[in-house]
């Protein structure tokens, strides 16, 4: 039976180096997973001038694979593929959607993206369906954003306010399709059942091509007729890291933040906030000494400067009035939760009726 590995949205360049990194890892897993077809459903390239100048080292990368790899246009890349261009032997690029590619018994039909045809997807997907032979295991990949997924703009990379190729479920029910392999949203791996059995599956970028991406990336493994695979790749990534401070503990927030470090993968950077309420005088450090050691901890590690959201509330704890609230507070029968929420609220109206998140 065929096996087919699915990504989308590497956004190529011939300075990211990750990306690329990312490209051989997913030519390594298709060889040890044995798949028959690794399906890459738009925007391998990030720009057009990117695929003329890297058609040889796609070559290379490429130039060994016992599987095809199929290649579906982008709204980034579209306009590369012109006709008898060469990426490899077993490589295709599927530029019509009335021209589909046969591996072994399943059929694949694409959908390049089509700056020109933006309003007319459903009729284009209704004579699609019309062309295909109900009989066969039929695979559509497709690029653009399903309007069913109710994502924001950031989930969809660097693509701003404008819709591209946009879709419903219900535009996908007529076709006689196992799967519908999608790309252009990066965030994360997604799948939708359609009302006619298909599934509809977005793979995520399989590297961080923008600090939006956050978390292990992932490819999408699929064997026609059963559910598919999350794959968990070892690409590039950013890893979100919160520290959130208490004054109420003599916690260090440095040690929590060294053991966060060491759990770091390997191939990620993180992005940084420390958040909260801290008792400069009992942690015997400054906001700007705080702020100072992080900063050195953290250094070639952040993708980014840290977000120090957090606040030295020493001087309200030390008032006279807030301690004899918390030795009142201490006497109640509250539960140890909602007691810290008062005090919480409480430092808060101290450093002037701030409303409490």
């Amino acid at each position: 039976m065929i096996k087919i590995l699915h990504t989308a949205d590497l956004h190529l360049t011939e300075k990211a180096k990750k990306r690329w990194e990312a490209l051989e890892e997913l030519v390594f897993l298709a060889q040890r997973e044995q798949v028959s077809a690794l399906v890459i459903a738009g925007d391998l390239f990030d720009r057009v001038d990117v695929a003329e100048i890297m058609r040889a080292k796609l070559r290379t990368v490429f130039g060994k694979c016992s599987f095809h790899t199929l290649i579906l246009p982008g709204n980034h890349d579209y306009q590369a593929y012109r006709s008898g261009l060469y990426y490899g032997d077993n490589v295709k690029v599927i530029r019509d959607w009335r021209t589909p590619v046969q591996i072994e018994d399943t059929v694949f039909w694409g959908l390049p993206y089509d700056h020109s045809n933006p309003g007319n997807l459903a009729v284009r997907l209704r004579e699609m369906a019309g062309l295909m032979d109900h009989g066969k295991d039929n695979i559509l990949i497709y690029h653009g954003e399903l309007l069913d997924a109710f994502f924001s703009r950031n989930d969809l990379g660097n693509e701003g306010g404008k819709r591209y190729m946009p879709v419903r479920l219900s535009f996908f029910d007529a076709l006689p399709v196992l799967y519908i392999l999608a790309g252009h949203f990066h965030s994360r791996y997604a799948a939708w059942q359609l009302s006619n059995g298909s599934l509809f599956v977005y793979p995520g970028s399989p590297v961080a091509v923008t600090r939006r991406e956050t978390g292990r990336r992932k490819a999408n493994l699929v064997f026609p007729g059963e559910a598919p695979r999350e794959i968990v790749l070892e690409s590039f990534h950013f890893e979100e890291l919160i520290i959130t401070l208490n004054p109420f503990t003599a916690h260090d927030p440095l040690e929590e933040l060294a053991r966060k470090l060491v759990d770091l993968h390997t191939n990620a950077e993180a992005l940084l906030t420390v958040e909260g309420l801290f008792d400069g005088s009992k942690l015997d450090r400054s906001e700007a000494r705080l702020a100072a050691e992080i900063r050195k901890m953290v250094d070639g590690v952040c993708a980014a400067e840290p977000v120090f959201n957090f606040v030295d509330v020493s001087h309200v704890l030390e008032d006279d009035l807030f301690k004899k609230f918390k030795t009142a507070l201490e006497e109640t029968v509250y539960p140890l939760e909602g007691k810290r929420k008062l005090e919480e609220m409480v430092i808060q109206a101290f450093r002037g009726g701030k409303e409490c998140s």
